[in-house]
């Protein structure tokens, strides 16, 4: 959703009030919390839109997985045809069902990861119950405003406005981008920023974030500080071979096609390598692979090509979607990216504790 900006400040308010009522609804106890047998880390926004939470998640996977232990996911797998389907996607064997069954998000941590369980339900607490007795971890794939259940820690993502100031009530729904006030990050056990790459540049940043989140949480509601930082580790063709590594970006005309909430993102990133950016195509968060949204790529990529693009590049969450290119224009590439733990071992002393190791 995009933020309206102040004049829907009135709507702000009634949003604040009702998402004080829900939330104080489980803190009263007046609704049950559940806990569960298998560790449950939680992985959130407090933000509406991308901050990296996919490549954070399969980062951690692959951690777990390197403890010899089994990870498992949870989605509630937005976008899919089945909304109230309970279904595994996949069992720890490879993909179970399409995307179009599962959501982009589940389908892509399948074809990533298949040997992790994956699971989609509307209602975390039947999806965690499907999972106890086959993995050693559960996470809750954008589950910080999933208070049914209580996790054993949970992790959320800061939008970048808090290193520069406060929070105000003009950043909640609809008029700005919180899907609740900043006072619900309590619920954190840790906070997680996106690094810029320059660590004391980033430290600052951190510190900045805090002293302005004190003001509404006070000190007792600040949580230890973890960095994360998306890098794109190479640019694959439709059927997975590599074509292009980072440093071969550089000075290549490219257009861009991303169906994800924050595109823009993309295209930084791409302009960090030195790509040159003729264009981009912003799709809707979770769009469908229809002959409405492939004739949009296909007139796009038609326009960039005459403006001297050579390469149309999208996501991994757009390739999961398409059986086959969306355009003959241009050569499409796959933009394949992991998150980078910054500062490992406070990464490894969480999974120590949620792990017992």
């Amino acid at each position: 959703m995009k933020p309206l900006g102040p004049a829907a400040l009135p709507l702000s308010l009634l949003y604040s009030l009702g998402t004080g009522l829900f939330r104080l609804s489980y803190e009263s106890g007046l609704r049950e919390r559940m806990r569960f047998g298998v560790p449950l880390l939680s992985v959130g926004n407090i933000e509406a839109g991308g901050t990296g939470k996919t490549p954070l998640v399969l980062a951690l996977c692959r951690r777990v997985l390197a403890r010899g232990k089994r990870p498992g996911i949870v989605s509630r797998g937005y976008g899919r045809i089945t909304p109230d389907r309970d279904l595994f996607v996949c069992r720890g064997e490879g993909p179970l069902v399409s995307p179009e069954e599962s959501g982009d998000e589940p389908a892509l941590y399948a074809a990533r990861l298949p040997e992790v369980p994956v699971v989609v339900a509307s209602d975390r607490r039947r999806g965690v119950s499907m999972l106890e007795g086959l993995c050693d971890l559960v996470i809750l794939d954008d589950g910080f405003q999933s208070l049914e259940v209580l996790p054993a820690a949970s992790l959320v993502f800061l939008p970048g406005f808090l290193a520069d100031r406060p929070p105000r009530l003009s950043d909640l729904l609809p008029a700005g981008p919180l899907r609740e006030p900043a006072g619900g990050l309590s619920r954190a056990t840790h906070f997680v920023m996106s690094a810029l790459g320059d660590p004391v540049r980033d430290r600052e940043r951190g510190e900045r974030a805090l002293r302005n989140l004190s003001c509404v949480l006070g000190p007792e509601g600040l949580r230890p500080m973890l960095f994360q930082r998306f890098r794109i580790v190479e640019v694959r063709d439709m059927d997975g071979r590599r074509i292009l590594l980072p440093g071969e970006l550089a000075g290549q005309k490219v257009a861009v096609v991303a169906g994800i909430a924050n595109p823009s993102r993309v295209e930084a990133d791409l302009r960090s390598l030195g790509a040159e950016v003729i264009g981009a195509l912003a799709l809707a968060d979770h769009v469908p692979d229809t002959p409405e949204t492939r004739g949009l790529i296909d007139n796009f990529a038609k326009r960039m090509k005459e403006k001297g693009a050579t390469l149309l590049l999208a996501t991994e969450k757009d390739r999961v979607k398409w059986g086959a290119p969306p355009t003959r224009e241009l050569p499409v590439g796959i933009l394949s990216g992991e998150a980078e733990l910054i500062d490992e071992p406070r990464w490894a002393a969480l999974l120590d504790r949620l792990l017992g190791g």
